[in-house]
């Protein structure tokens, strides 16, 4: 497998409360001239693939259609909307997205869903996460208190994405998913690593992932709290419960203010379990909400047939997907709402992704391939 590694920058500043940022995604500030893609051969530019590539997603203002987005975004500048690779912390916010994501010809079903995921909803410790994340991060880099007159600070950072092709870089959103380095103060953080090691995420793996790869963050991730030390808030509260979610925490669009934070005195007082486990339990809330389905939660959840793969039963096969034992996500919720498995145990299968340009051209498959 080759990688692809791109010098930028990144704002420190721009996770909550200062900016809209969880802990595994954030922006980043490419210098696309740096943007090398590494194998056996010669180091190759591919910043193209990031000015030209995009993917087609459905345009909320109109129903059954789609638009293009680029790689590239573009907001007062233009960044890379990055999903730090093999983490997942709790979110700040997540807006309901009971799988009915496409338009399909009911036109009062969609404006149900769409009046539903105005409401957002947060995870257990989301903002405390972030928080803490962010705050430490900045005492490490050597970054002072948020000035509202300068309310950017840019440090400098690398982003390597491991990846023989243009598909395996991004997501279906079009997030490039990787690993990013930021650099101040004497300081080298991988914010993967720093995440995993001080409990402010959980280890989330899909089968596109070397196995190695994999090992290397599950260690990150068991290894905080031993010896002593000090579990953070969303370690210390893991549950194996379907129980222990609170399907009311769902707050205003904005959330910033007036509402219920992990951070207050005041705070609600919920366990946290694996974040994808979490999400599937938020669908559940927009489709209750939108459609007014009532089908209990642990009926929907055990309905759910999503193929997965145990991380053991991923090794034995090799790390071959196809290969490899499969279990519906539902099979692995207990007749009593238990988890029957820890989280980091869990392998997904990515969904695929086809990287093109505005004309629907797709990208040549390999970054060695000539583009434009």
């Amino acid at each position: 497998m080759g990688f692809v590694e791109i010098s930028g920058k990144v704002d420190i500043f721009q996770y909550w409360p200062h900016g809209e940022s969880d802990v595994d995604t954030l922006q980043f500030i490419p210098d696309l001239t740096t943007a090398t893609y590494v194998s056996d051969t010669a180091p190759v530019n591919v910043a193209a693939y990031f000015t030209e590539g995009g993917t087609f997603q459905p345009d909320d203002n109109r129903p059954g259609e789609e638009r293009f987005r680029s790689i590239m975004r573009n907001s007062g500048g233009k960044y890379l909307s990055v999903r730090l690779q093999g983490i997942d912390a709790p979110e700040t916010h997540y807006a309901s997205n009971f799988r009915e994501g496409m338009f399909d010809g009911d036109y009062a079903r969609w404006i149900a869903k769409h009046v539903t995921r105005q409401k957002s909803h947060r995870q257990p410790y989301g903002k405390l996460c972030t928080d803490q994340f962010a705050t430490g991060l900045r005492t490490a880099l050597g970054v002072g208190a948020f000035d509202s007159a300068n309310p950017e600070v840019l440090v400098d950072a690398k982003l390597k994405i491991l990846a023989d092709s243009i598909n395996g870089a991004v997501d279906v959103y079009g997030r490039v998913v990787g690993y990013v380095t930021v650099t101040r103060n004497g300081q080298e953080i991988v914010l993967n690593d720093h995440a995993l090691a001080r409990g402010f995420a959980f280890c989330s793996f899909y089968g596109s992932m070397a196995i190695d790869e994999m090992r290397r963050l599950t260690e990150l991730f068991a290894g905080h709290g031993t010896g002593g030390e000090r579990k953070s808030p969303l370690r210390n509260n893991v549950s194996s419960q379907l129980r222990d979610f609170e399907p009311e925490l769902w707050t205003t669009a904005s959330m910033r203010d007036g509402d219920r934070d992990d951070n207050s005195s005041g705070a609600f007082r919920s366990k946290c379990f694996d974040p994808k486990m979490f999400r599937r339990c938020v669908d559940w809330v927009g489709r209750r909400d939108a459609l007014g389905d009532a089908i209990p939660l642990l009926d929907y959840m055990r309905s759910n047939d999503e193929q997965i793969v145990l991380f053991t039963d991923f090794v034995a096969a090799d790390g071959e997907w196809e290969a490899a034992r499969k279990f519906s996500m539902g099979s692995l919720v207990g007749k009593d709402g238990a988890f029957l498995y820890k989280p980091g145990e869990v392998v997904f299968e990515a969904r695929p992704v086809t990287v093109v340009n505005k004309n629907r051209v797709p990208l040549p498959d390999s970054f060695l391939a000539p583009f434009p």
